[in-house]
């Protein structure tokens, strides 16, 4: 069969290609073809918003740094298309197997960052390797999941009391007027609240509950856990209503909610211990608050899937060929079957390494089938969220601000 140049396919299949674009990564390929087609389609606009205006407990309130930036993190499916007959022995591993990336985005500069998919700790190159940067031609990849956190000052650093956020959809806000951007977040243990940029102030939804979970955006519409298991879906009116029952038995310290096949699902996550949770109530929108809920070892895991039918909760027992990744800044489902002997039915989660080390956190695995839990590290499956070891290695010594040897890739 006689082969096709790609510029030569006709000019009427070309909006057609670009309309079933559905990240960043896939303009870039697609303009990097050749030059008619990089004139074609325009360059996708980087996701730059404005700081939000928000007081902290620290820095002081007459600090420049006095304010908060809203990074986005995308994770990816990655795979060498380099032929593996074309790798040397050194080599044989990464062209042949695919693995789950991390790439956080500066908002001021557009430099992405590779952290660790499920303890989101920046990766490092291998004091060994010899590799500068990526070029994002020669590998597949597949955008399979999106988060937001918000960081502030010149460092950037973490706003721990904040746990989970996110970024409403353009097409599904009516709020009358001209959208620049949105966002909905569960911080300060269970307070949910809303901003728009431009807004003075951060407001608080909801406040006769604040045992909020988890939030996530399912369908386009953005929906909160409570530590009851009760989901609500949330309104442009900023209205909570209910949307199913409490789970009967959920008494778990952690609620998480993932999407999963286009089913909504709650996994309650049981701890040894739970710790009391103290934060100071001031003028300031975020106090200072420990993060308690990673700071207990878990000791179980229950998965329910929500039957919107029958609105009633189903006990899970096998999640099939799925793994369910409840990382720090949103849980997320990812099948097995593209990583060739990875098992699935797993779950993946973080712990504190020690009581004694803050902000020091590594993956560990709980087991539906059998209900084991241990180190990701220890198994096969660890490959899956592994970039090969010959060039990277998980940051474990560096402190973040020492940023130096963190693989920088700037996009084009």
């Amino acid at each position: 069969m006689e082969s096709v140049n790609w510029t030569d396919l006709p000019k009427e299949l070309w909006p057609i290609i670009t309309e079933s674009f559905h990240s960043r990564i896939d303009i870039l390929r697609f303009r990097s073809i050749c030059s008619l087609w990089h004139s074609t389609l325009p360059p996708s606009e980087r996701f730059s918003p404005p700081p939000f205006p928000l007081k902290f407990s620290s820095p002081s309130e007459d600090s420049p740094g006095n304010h908060a930036s809203l990074f986005q993190s995308t994770i990816y499916r990655m795979e060498s298309c380099i032929d593996e007959d074309n790798c040397g022995s050194s080599a044989s591993n990464l062209c042949s197997k695919p693995w789950l990336v991390k790439f956080e985005e500066d908002p001021s500069s557009g430099i992405m960052r590779l952290l660790d998919p499920v303890t989101s700790s920046p990766l490092r190159y291998s004091p060994n390797t010899s590799l500068k940067e990526l070029n994002l031609l020669e590998y597949r990849i597949v955008e399979l999941h999106k988060s937001y956190g918000l960081k502030f000052g010149e460092n950037n650093v973490t706003i721990n009391s904040v746990h989970n956020l996110v970024v409403l959809p353009r097409n599904n806000l009516d709020f009358g007027d001209v959208y620049v951007c949105a966002v909905f977040m569960i911080y300060n243990e269970g307070k949910l609240g809303f901003m728009r940029f431009g807004d003075e102030k951060l407001t608080h939804v909801d406040e006769e509950n604040s045992y909020y979970d988890d939030i996530i955006v399912y369908k386009g519409q953005c929906y909160v856990v409570d530590k009851w298991g009760t989901i609500s879906s949330i309104n442009s009116a900023l209205e909570v209503i209910q949307f199913s029952p409490p789970l009967s038995c959920g008494f778990g310290g952690q609620k998480h909610l993932v999407e999963s096949c286009g089913d909504l699902y709650v996994v309650d996550q049981y701890y040894e211990r739970v710790s009391v949770r103290h934060g100071r109530e001031d003028e300031y929108i975020f106090g200072k608050y420990h993060n308690s809920r990673y700071d207990s070892d878990a000791i179980d895991f229950k998965v329910y899937k929500l039957d919107q039918e029958w609105s009633k909760w189903d006990n899970v027992k096998n999640l099939g060929d799925h793994v369910f990744l409840l990382s720090k800044d949103g849980s997320f489902s990812v099948s097995t079957r593209e990583f060739d002997g990875v098992k699935g039915n797993c779950i993946f989660f973080i712990e504190r390494v020690s009581p004694t080390v803050r902000a020091r956190y590594h993956s560990r695995v709980f087991d539906l089938e059998d209900g084991s839990m241990r180190d990701l590290a220890s198994l096969p499956i660890s490959r899956m969220v592994e970039p090969p070891s010959t060039w990277l290695s998980p940051d474990l010594s560096s402190s973040a601000s020492e940023c130096e040897c963190e693989i920088l890739m700037p996009i084009q």
